[in-house]
């Protein structure tokens, strides 16, 4: 059986000192917070000379914009459809890899919103760099762990090492819980003191 491979794309915007706009959902993605992927899915071409037998695009949305003293942050993880792939002679053993996958962004989106809500900035005109900043180590880190992930379980073939990533996913979504809300404000007044 052949493993699965995944493309993790961030996705970073920030339109700072702008009135926060509500954005409707992009309905092209599934979200996270609302259900798991299915075969379904994966609507994408699959490329005929790729190895692999399944393919994830899962990213993380950032969002922020701020107004006074607050900055309102909008942290989401995404599935795109029309990126990600199967070929034929799939089983739920692969969707749940690739379920996996998209499960690690989501602990990632996680860190990512507890370091943006715990971080004391030091000065008001650089929140925006210092957001991308945090953004951007985030997004290391992610594929990093994304990588490690594949490579220890090689791309789901190794069982024994799927079952302990499983339950270490499982583990860091359960333990960064706290942070599972997507869209919150930051009070940022004790910059303008």
């Amino acid at each position: 059986m052949k493993g699965s491979s995944l493309k993790l794309f961030i996705l970073l915007s920030g339109l700072f000192f702008i009135s926060f706009v509500s954005e409707e959902r992009d309905k092209n993605y599934v979200y996270w917070d609302t259900r798991s992927v299915t075969w379904e899915d994966f609507k994408g071409r699959a490329p005929s000379n790729s190895p692999f037998v399944a393919m994830t695009w899962s990213a993380i949305r950032f969002n922020f914009s701020g107004e006074g003293n607050k900055v309102n942050v909008s942290i989401e993880t995404v599935f795109d459809p029309k990126q990600s792939w199967k070929k034929k002679n799939v089983d739920d053993h692969i969707l749940n890899h690739e379920q996996k996958h998209f499960d690690l962004t989501e602990v990632y989106s996680r860190i990512l919103r507890k370091e943006v809500q715990e971080t004391k900035f030091k000065k008001y005109e650089s929140i925006s760099n210092d957001l991308q900043k945090l953004f951007q180590k985030n997004f290391a880190a992610c594929d990093k762990a994304q990588d490690k992930y594949d490579n220890e379980t090689e791309h789901s073939k190794k069982k024994d090492q799927q079952l302990l990533w499983d339950t270490k996913i499982d583990y860091m979504l359960d333990s960064l819980s706290s942070w599972a809300t997507n869209d919150f404000v930051l009070d940022v007044s004790y910059l303008l003191d």
